[in-house]
């Protein structure tokens, strides 16, 4: 079997083409993306950057031909689990596969990130080749995200004692339904769930530029336990961003099912599509997967730390 010190003479690593038509060949010689990770791992490759927001990006080449083998790429994204982790992607021309070209390539990225202090992470289709592959080179799991789409009419209604309230948009909803919102978005801010912070604003204001119907569940007590921000401009399929304020709230799936009930009866639309990671909590996953009709996405982000 060959290792990766084998494989490593036979490739060059050359900087990614300013050119737009050289750049489109190379991706060219990939081939379609045949999943949404592979896609945003593409969006990684463009010239060099340094800064707050380090960019790096190489085209494989075979040494002997000079021709496209796969590439590789890493850029530094806000929000991951450590300041040293950064955005990272490897692949190669599918007819190239399976040959140990992979593994250089990782090895040759590592390199240059470890000359800067940093590590790779990335994405890949959940039980996939590429999430085995990643595994089986020391990379941990760290989220599971998952984009299902549900047919809210179908849903059999669920009996919750919440005063359902609907909003045409933020500049029409009440200051506590805009702070739940900003609530909801800090208790998800992965990896670290930030405080409650005070609706601001300019926080507002960014909300109130487009006109994004909203739903909110409120308790007897008058404080709302769910809300949901929707499609600027809904139609057929349309995106739910939301659920339970508090993630880890008992009441979680009876939380979804109201607010999917107001979407039923409020919007035109067959389904909406709803995204999420595990720290939406088991309960919202396991209620919102039993009455998914398709999963569009499955992706598990892994590190190596």
């Amino acid at each position: 079997m060959r290792t990766t010190d084998d494989v490593a003479p036979s490739l060059t690593f050359e900087p990614w083409p300013d050119d737009e038509e050289m750049a489109s060949a190379v991706l060219a010689a990939l081939g379609p993306a045949g999943d949404m990770a592979v896609s945003q791992g593409r969006l990684l490759l463009r010239g060099d950057l340094d800064g707050d927001v380090p960019c790096r990006a190489r085209v494989v080449r075979d040494s002997a031909t000079g021709e496209p083998a796969g590439v590789v790429g890493f850029r530094r994204l806000p929000g991951l689990l450590e300041e040293r982790l950064v955005w990272a992607h490897v692949e190669i021309v599918p007819r190239l596969r399976e040959r140990g070209l992979g593994s250089a390539a990782l090895a040759h990225l590592t390199r240059m990130m470890s000359d800067m202090g940093l590590s790779p992470w990335g994405k890949a289709v959940t039980g996939s080749p590429a999430h085995r592959w990643m595994t089986d080179r020391g990379f941990h799991h760290q989220r599971r995200i998952r984009t299902f789409r549900v047919r809210p009419q179908a849903i059999a209604p669920v009996e919750h004692g919440y005063a359902i309230e609907w909003h045409e948009g933020p500049t029409w909803a009440p200051d506590d339904v805009m702070q739940a919102w900003w609530d909801w978005i800090d208790a998800r801010n992965w990896p670290h769930p930030t405080p409650p912070t005070p609706m601001s604003q300019e926080r507002r204001a960014f909300h109130c530029e487009s006109y994004s119907p909203l739903v909110a569940a409120r308790r007897p007590d008058g404080t709302i336990a769910g809300i949901g921000f929707l499609d600027e401009f809904p139609g057929d399929d349309s995106d739910l961003s939301g659920g339970p304020v508090d993630p880890a709230d008992p009441d979680g799936r009876t939380v979804v099912a109201a607010l999917l009930a107001a979407c039923a009866e409020h919007l035109p639309v067959r389904s909406l599509l709803l995204e999420l990671g595990d720290d939406e909590g088991d309960d919202v996953v396991s209620f919102v997967a039993d009455h998914a009709v398709d999963v569009l996405d499955d992706t598990v982000a892994c590190a190596r730390l």
